[in-house]
């Protein structure tokens, strides 16, 4: 199955809620910020967070990420990636 994405899909018992959604600064466009991954709470209650990331920045990417409140639209995304 050479190109295909084959997604596990999880129980919905299993879906957490996105509590922040992980952003990555726009090297083409200074001052703009595109959304990269979904954080969430760990599933077993200890502190911390799970971070899901659907794509990683390229070209003058420094590293900063910066995880913020999803607005309404993007709280609908899966936890887990689907």
């Amino acid at each position: 199955m050479t190109g295909s994405i084959v997604r596990r899909a999880m129980p919905q018992s299993e879906r957490r809620e996105v509590k922040y959604v992980v952003r990555a600064p726009d090297s083409n466009n200074r001052g703009r910020w595109v959304t990269v991954g979904v954080a969430f709470e760990r599933k077993n209650g200890e502190d911390g967070l799970n971070i899901k990331l659907n794509t990683l920045p390229v070209g003058q990417w420094d590293g900063t990420l910066i995880l913020l409140p999803p607005l309404a639209a993007e709280s609908e995304m899966p936890a887990d990636g689907a």
